[in-house]
């Protein structure tokens, strides 16, 4: 049986909501499981919203879920300002599922799923987990505007794909801090928001997820902010985990993605979790050295290092991060400015495709 008809079996009906919704909205967050700073860094980021039309926090996991993780969920939300946060787990079924056919479709939408039959609210918020939210009344704002303007979605930016832009479909918005109306959400079967290879307008192509629904949405219900300011967002930062754990010598870390991950989990988890990542020694290691199990050798990864750079900078810059973890950074990041000859000073205050 094909994987696909696989997935329309099993998720072909969303699981009926015990109460009717609640008004306002729930945060999501999609988690790994072996990952758990990031749940660190979500948490302090959406506890600096105004926490006003927010009803609950749900922390989503995937299949790599890790003995240690609930515990530290706990510790971490204890005296919580920005309301409850509750736990979802992946079905066992599912957790089997993504490992036996590992592919971030899959991983991502499972989660999604699991998270929208537990969300109680009429709205909800996808949180990405490798985002820092600027201005603290953003959420608020940003979801006052969605009701106001009777959108069953808003987003903060347009999808990374510019094939919809080509056949004129321009309302499509990527998930990252989108809202959505959760009616809206429901009136499509689960296994329609998959990403996945579909028609649009007549021609196939691979959507993401929830981008086939939203092209069968009309245009003006579907909004987005009008300007993508007030953020600093690393992207892509798990899906370049994921490809570090699967390979098997050594690793071009060609957008330093990998770096930035062993950077804040010393400034964010000094616990000993077990991360993949190996120490910040072999990193250096790897300027200069083809064996080293992360390398930075490549021609175009050097020229990668200025947009990284500054965007971290901008970080640490930002207020955002305690002086502790502000230091770890800072101190972490040297030996590299000395190595890719970082001038601060010199460097241009924009970053564009990182």
């Amino acid at each position: 049986m094909h994987l696909n008809t696989i997935w329309k079996l099993l998720y072909s009906r969303w699981q009926t909501p015990a109460t009717e919704p609640i008004p306002g909205y729930t945060i999501m967050i999609l988690v790994p499981g072996d990952l758990p700073f990031f749940l660190k860094i979500a948490l302090e980021t959406c506890a600096r919203q105004d926490p006003k039309h927010l009803v609950e926090t749900i922390v989503v996991l995937d299949n790599r879920f890790q003995p240690g993780f609930a515990e530290r969920l706990e510790q971490w939300t204890q005296d919580y300002p920005a309301g409850p946060v509750r736990l979802v787990r992946q079905h066992p079924l599912e957790n089997l599922l993504t490992r036996h056919y590992s592919h971030f479709h899959n991983n991502y939408w499972l989660q999604v799923v699991r998270g929208i039959n537990a969300v109680r609210t009429t709205h909800v918020l996808f949180h990405d987990v490798d985002l820092y939210i600027q201005e603290p009344d953003f959420l608020r704002r940003h979801y006052e505007a969605c009701i106001a303007s009777n959108q069953v979605v808003r987003g903060v930016s347009r999808a990374w794909d510019p094939w919809f832009m080509e056949q004129g479909i321009n309302h499509v918005v990527a998930t990252w801090e989108s809202f959505f109306d959760m009616g809206w959400f429901r009136s499509f079967r689960p296994w329609e928001h998959r990403g996945r290879d579909v028609m649009v307008a007549g021609k196939p192509h691979s959507c993401d997820a929830t981008y086939w629904a939203q092209c069968q949405t009309p245009a003006e219900r579907i909004g987005c902010e009008p300007q993508e300011v007030g953020f600093i967002h690393f992207n892509y930062v798990t899906g370049n985990y994921r490809r570090f754990q699967m390979t098997k010598g050594p690793f071009e870390d060609a957008h330093f993605r990998l770096l930035l991950v062993r950077l804040l989990i010393d400034a964010y988890d000094p616990s000993g979790w077990e991360y993949d990542v190996p120490p910040l020694e072999e990193f250096i290691r790897g300027t200069s050295d083809r064996f080293s199990k992360v390398t930075y050798l490549q021609p175009t990864t050097h020229q990668h290092y200025l947009p990284f750079r500054i965007l971290l900078q901008s970080l640490l810059d930002s207020g955002l991060l305690s002086a502790d973890q502000t230091s770890a950074i800072a101190d972490g990041i040297q030996p590299f400015d000395r190595i890719f000859n970082f001038d601060q000073a010199q460097s241009p205050q924009q970053v564009l495709n990182f």
